[in-house]
């Protein structure tokens, strides 16, 4: 597990380089839960490392490791966020003294992320040209995170641009990772300090030295226990032998995670911190626990090693637990005070936690009210413009960049004739009443077909559109670009392709005729009998594009919007009117009975012609029209309504 702090370094490094709707398209693509990350709270590794997949594919360049190693250098310009750069900044003198403090400065944020499964650094040689190091950590994966994070120090923290960084050797198993790391750097003012070359201790008696010290132990080169600091033999029953016995069956190691032996230790010098616990019942029960932290120092005139530790106590449940008292602990290592002011502190911080808590419910209710609001908008704008469109609307292009030209469309005008008259002589509530039925009827018939529907503000008509997934005016590359920026269409909001490939001309053909079926329900007030109803539709070029600022229009402009119109006006009530161009596009596939009208009063040299659409062939393959939505959906379904 994660703590949210490393995941939202991450999140802000892709908005910070790439953009934010490069990490949207990574929300969508993962199927995250939130785009943002709560810092203290648990989360999957596996997150970060798909997070890494998914820029992959997104971006086209480079691996999961290439930003896996870019996560981890920016990881301290991110933590600078926090106030953390003072700690940085007193770490150490240079980079050389950074890499064997590694170990103390994840051991410093125990109490903010007690639960932290922190890896394990540490230098076994180095030289004036570099520092060897090994990584080693439970995780699997992780090692160019890590790598990235070394480089993010020295170029961050210290300046150090000439470094390189090699893998010297891989040591990894199925259950930890152990990479052997060389890393080349000016390190001419290094100075070889191991437990052996460090100074001896003064001669001073023994009872002196435990009187000081009395959370210590000194071991000889057997690992065996020489002698024990008085409050640490306090914890222990009395009938329990300590002396003598070997370090291993009293404590056990946590950290590092090594075998506890002599040139293990040694090895592993003076900057790692040594973390045990008992492995023996306390006196405080069998259920007790101790926890001991400290140094390993070399006594080089008696070769021996001397843990200078002193018990890990978080809250007075820990001193219970190991059997001590406030008397038993060192008054010059700060621990009591510590302890005593973490105690106070305790209720100040559940509060701060409950707070907390209740913000991060708060924040996501708000941010769960949003993407409903955002989500509404969305569906608002797709009744009015193609949800291509609303989409890109939406993530901030402007509008006069969305014009687009169509090289072959079909127009169809609808009006309800005697619909205007008749709601000069009805009461208010029956003209609201039946505009609601038909809008609604209408609407219904409409939403199975991927058709641009528009109400005409004159009078009471209708103008739809099908084809608008055709585009000239934008080359792939550049419409590529622009959905690049769209807010992402989730699965649900896509509709499915058109089984039955029908064209443009065919699907305002269907759609004419269920609507000429529909407005036999819809009844005039007036003559108690249904309303007369007008259609007539044009196949041709136009040009389409948004209208407005405040009040966003999509609309469709050309002579093929006129013929449609002008097919519609000069009809019969009660019949299909089409033109020659639509005629042409409907007779290929043999779907539909045709009769021909006759000339036309329209000027325009492509109409010598206009026709009725009369039937649908009873031997067409989609009879099955009205039993399924399926059959009625365009093959270019994310371009339309």
């Amino acid at each position: 597990m994660l703590y949210g702090i490393i995941l939202d370094s991450a999140r802000d490094f892709i908005i910070l380089s790439y953009g934010l709707n490069i990490w949207r398209r990574v929300v969508h693509d993962l199927k995250l839960p939130s785009d943002t990350f709560d810092l203290f709270t648990h989360y999957s590794e596996n997150i970060i490392l798909h997070i890494s997949d998914c820029l992959a594919d997104i971006l086209h360049e480079g691996t999961r490791d290439t930003y896996l190693e870019y996560f981890g250098q920016d990881f301290f310009r991110y933590f600078n966020n926090f106030g953390y750069h003072k700690l940085f900044r007193i770490a150490a003198r240079n980079f050389r003294d950074f890499l064997f403090v590694i170990d103390q400065l994840h051991d410093s944020n125990r109490f903010t992320f007690p639960q932290m499964r922190s890896p394990l650094f540490h230098v076994t040689e180095e030289d004036d040209t570099g520092i060897t190091l090994e990584y080693k950590s439970v995780r699997q994966g992780f090692t160019h995170y890590a790598i990235g994070s070394l480089l993010g120090a020295a170029k961050t923290l210290f300046k150090e641009t000439n470094l390189r960084l090699y893998i010297r050797n891989d040591l990894s198993t199925s259950d930890y990772t152990h990479i052997v790391l060389w890393i080349q750097f000016d390190n001419r003012t290094y100075q070889s300090q191991n437990l052996r070359n460090s100074s001896c201790l003064p001669n001073i008696t023994g009872l002196t030295f435990f009187k000081v010290f009395p959370f210590s132990i000194v071991m000889d080169s057997s690992i065996n226990i020489r002698y024990m600091g008085g409050n640490i033999k306090k914890v222990f029953p009395t009938t329990t032998i300590i002396i003598g016995r070997p370090l291993n069956e009293v404590f056990r190691l946590i950290r590092p995670d090594i075998h506890v032996e002599w040139d293990k230790i040694l090895s592993y010098g003076q900057h790692i911190v040594f973390l045990m616990e008992n492995r023996l019942p306390l006196r405080s029960g069998p259920s007790g626990r101790i926890r001991l932290k400290g140094q390993m120092k070399y006594i080089k005139n008696k070769n021996m090693l001397w843990f200078l530790c002193h018990p890990v106590l978080g809250s007075a449940d820990d001193m219970v637990s190991a059997g001590l008292h406030l008397t038993d602990l060192n008054l010059f290592d700060g621990t009591s005070e510590l302890l005593v002011t973490r105690m106070h502190q305790t209720r100040e911080m559940e509060n701060i936690v409950e707070k907390e808590k209740l913000c991060a419910a708060q924040l996501e209710y708000v941010r769960t009210q949003f993407l409903q609001y955002r989500k509404q908008n969305q569906n608002l704008l797709c009744t009015i413009m193609p949800k291509h469109i609303a989409s890109m609307i939406q993530s901030g292009i402007p509008t006069f960049s969305l014009c687009e030209s169509y090289p072959l469309v079909t127009i169809m005008f609808v009006s309800i004739m005697d619909l205007k008259i008749s709601t000069a002589y009805l009461k208010p509530t029956q003209i609201i009443e039946i505009l609601d039925q038909t809008i609604n009827v209408f609407d219904d018939i409409t939403e199975k077909y991927d058709v641009l529907k528009v109400k005409t503000k004159s009078d009471p008509s209708y103008m739809f559109a099908a084809g608008l997934h055709e585009r000239s005016n934008i080359s792939p590359k550049d419409f590529g670009l622009l959905m690049s920026f769209a807010l992402p269409i989730n699965d649900e909001e896509k509709t499915e392709k058109n089984l039955l490939g029908l064209n443009s001309t065919e699907i305002i053909a269907y759609l004419s005729f269920e609507l000429l079926r529909a407005n036999k329900d819809l009844i005039n007030p007036m003559t108690r009998k249904p309303f007369g109803i007008k259609i007539g539709f044009h196949t041709g070029a136009a040009i389409g594009g948004i209208i407005g600022d405040q009040n966003l229009q999509y609309c469709l402009f050309g002579d093929s919007v006129t013929i449609a119109r002008q097919i519609m006006t000069t009809g019969e009530t009660d019949r299909i009117h089409i033109s020659q161009t639509a005629y042409r596009n409907l007779v290929t596939n043999n779907r539909f009975a045709i009769e021909y009208r006759g000339q036309s009063d329209i000027k325009d040299r492509n109409m010598s012609g206009t026709y009725w659409l009369t039937g649908i062939n009873k031997n067409a393959s989609t009879t099955g029209i009205n039993t399924t939505k399926k059959l009625l959906r365009c093959p270019y379904s994310g371009s339309l309504l």
